[in-house]
């Protein structure tokens, strides 16, 4: 019953919850088991602090915290208590709130309990953000070394466990509060700091082969220390003797020890796999100073009722800052704005009439920004939540479209910039691998046209391999892949939003594989192509964690080696991808691949003026 009134409560059912509760709480009164007696009445507290019914949970949870401690059970007193203090904030009994996150926070630290540990400073902050800005931005940045140095795992089941929805609120209530004191440049660097989430947990702690040796042993090495943390964690919280608890630390403090030292080892040898596995910092000034002349960035994030856009720009030949780091804030109503964007994707993929609405998209995205940008021709788009789904492209402002006035490149965070920039080559490699149409045994995913598409390369770059139909297998294009510069693949893709592990390319089977080249299937590829152009349906498409990570196959394949990936963001016609392809490769003899994808779509556009046919395309990673 107990575990039932937490499902349904995560469902929001709280009705059915609250009786499941009542259930749970009749039978352990019976059995006269303190011990659940406590846990029944902290969750059906934590039930009524989620209906908004503060007042209701509060002697709920006093009596679980009483229940806890009558039995030396301190881990549930430390929850009860961290959510007695959300209560007590609820209610506007500020010093009792204080009082009760103070003890939670006491109890955490002598337990190593981290998660109650920063929900306790989190929740402390809050209470200190309208009197004392100083005072609540140390808690904050307390909350946020403490979520770094957890395990990096917190399971669904342990981020729904109290109110409290998850350990970004932190992050987002530090940056608007650095924001509103005029520390621009810090806000952007936390902002950053929240999209660095742990890539490969959050993939569900799937068993994922890396492309060396080396990685895959150091990955599964700190795979393994985090999983000796918890435990020993789990060890130390749940201790009663004060010689055994010295033990347990003792042992915990080891595994740190050996931790960091394992990190520094990643970062030092490998500091993409290290992106995957940790929160590195950035420093908003380096970022400056790497950014090329005419580039600049346009980090968004998206807040409860604001919209964030930092403008970044290089700095001059002197070192002074041309433009620095500026912030454009933006009034929204969140919800309005999400369910705007998906109206917007719904009447570009079904080509009906939309330019009211890319116009209202264009005010709130846009306008802000303009003013700051100056004689940029570059924007790189650093989206954040649903603004991943969205083509910049598209854009109207009343006379243009964005794609007009600016080459346009795509970014998953502004970490990923430097990394992309140090894999230019000083020459275009244009050794060309074009898989077009594979054979996969249904008639009804035939692509001709995608035959013509790869055919059209040729004619620009004829250091060429072009595979056709059964020949272009999964396991032929596994073995040979790392040969190539350009990797062409006109194909279905398929994107998985339950697993995106499980989104694919879709190839031609052959010597016992399926021919579906999934993203965990990826990250074990040799690739040194300087570019890879996925020319499939909703191939850029990935789930969007709750730490803004985009799980799909643009990670995987930056991973590989490649450092630039054009893919695209809904169905597509093959008609106008195979006229956009051929422009785009006539182009890039001449332009870089930002301008040359730009300059394609325009061509397109001529042809076919619905957004539908052309603004699918986006370039991620190195646009030069």
């Amino acid at each position: 019953y107990n575990n039932m009134g937490l499902v349904f409560r995560e469902t929001g059912q709280y009705q059915k919850a609250l009786e499941a509760f009542d259930k749970a709480l009749a039978i352990d009164r019976e059995l006269k088991s303190r011990w659940a007696i406590a846990y029944d009445l902290r969750n059906k507290g934590l039930t009524f602090l989620e209906m908004g019914d503060a007042e209701r949970s509060v002697p709920l949870l006093k009596e679980a915290v009483s229940e806890a401690h009558a039995i030396g059970n301190r881990i549930n007193k430390a929850k009860a208590l961290s959510g007695l203090g959300m209560a007590y904030a609820e209610t506007g009994n500020i010093k009792a709130s204080e009082e009760a996150f103070k003890k939670a926070l006491n109890l955490a630290e002598e337990m190593s309990m981290p998660e109650t540990g920063w929900r306790s400073l989190y929740g402390l902050a809050k209470l200190k953000l309208s009197e004392q800005g100083d005072e609540a931005e140390k808690l904050l940045k307390q909350a946020v070394k403490k979520i770094e140095a957890m395990r990096a795992d917190l399971k669904i089941d342990k981020l729904k466990e109290s109110f409290v929805n998850n350990k970004l609120s932190v992050y987002k209530t530090l940056v608007t509060l650095l924001a509103d004191r005029g520390r621009v440049a810090e806000s952007f660097e936390i902002a950053e700091r929240s999209r660095a989430r742990n890539f490969i947990d959050l993939l569900g702690n799937q068993q994922i082969s890396l492309k060396n040796s080396t990685d895959q042993e150091l990955f599964n090495r700190q795979a393994f220390l985090r999983t000796e943390i918890d435990h020993a964690e789990r060890l130390l919280a749940g201790s009663r003797e004060t010689e055994e608890r010295q033990i347990y630390r003792e042992r915990l403090s080891r595994l740190n020890n050996d931790y960091n030292d394992l990190m520094l080892d990643i970062q030092a040898g490998n500091p993409q796999l290290a992106s995957f596995v940790s929160v590195a910092p950035l420093k908003a000034e380096k970022l400056t100073a790497e950014l090329d002349e005419g580039v600049a960035l346009l980090a968004y994030y998206i807040l409860s009722d604001e919209l964030f856009c930092w403008v970044i720009k290089p700095l001059d030949k002197k070192g002074d800052k041309e433009g620095g780091i500026s912030l454009v804030r933006t009034p929204i109503d969140t919800e309005s704005f999400k369910k705007e964007i998906l109206d917007f994707r719904r009447r570009i993929q079904n080509l009906e009439p939309l330019k009211d609405q890319s116009q209202s998209l264009y005010n709130t995205l846009i306008a802000g920004v303009i003013p700051h940008l100056g004689d940029v021709k570059k924007l790189g788009i650093i989206p954040h939540g649903s603004l991943h789904y969205l083509s910049f492209a598209t854009l109207f402002n009343g006379k243009t479209y964005l794609v007009d006035d600016f080459s346009l490149f795509y970014l998953p965070s502004a970490s990923i910039y430097k990394y992309t920039k140090t894999r230019r080559n000083a020459a275009k490699n244009t050794k060309v691998l074009a898989i077009g149409n594979p054979d996969l045994g249904n008639e009804a995913l035939n692509l001709p046209f995608a035959e013509h598409e790869v055919e059209s390369i040729r004619w620009n770059f004829p250091d060429i391999t072009v595979l056709i139909g059964e020949k272009a297998t999964e396991s032929w294009v596994a073995k040979n892949i790392s040969r190539f510069g350009i990797i062409h693949l006109a194909t279905h893709g398929e994107f998985d939003a339950v697993n995106p592990l499980f989104s694919a390319i879709m190839l031609s089977k052959g010597e016992n594989l399926d021919g579906n080249l999934e993203t965990s299937e990826v990250f074990g590829l040799d690739i040194q192509a300087d570019m890879i152009i996925l020319s499939a349906c909703q191939t850029g498409l990935g789930k969007v964690t709750d730490g803004d990570d985009v799980i799909g196959l643009n990670r995987a394949f930056f991973y590989a080696g490649t450092h630039t990936i054009i893919s695209s963001l809904w169905r597509v016609s093959d008609v106008s991808t195979a006229v956009l392809t051929k422009t785009f490769y006539r182009r890039y003899r001449t332009y870089d691949k930002a301008d040359s994808l730009r300059l394609a779509i325009l061509h397109v556009k001529n042809k076919y003026p619905h957004p539908g046919y052309w603004g699918a395309f986006t370039l991620s990673g190195d646009y030069y």
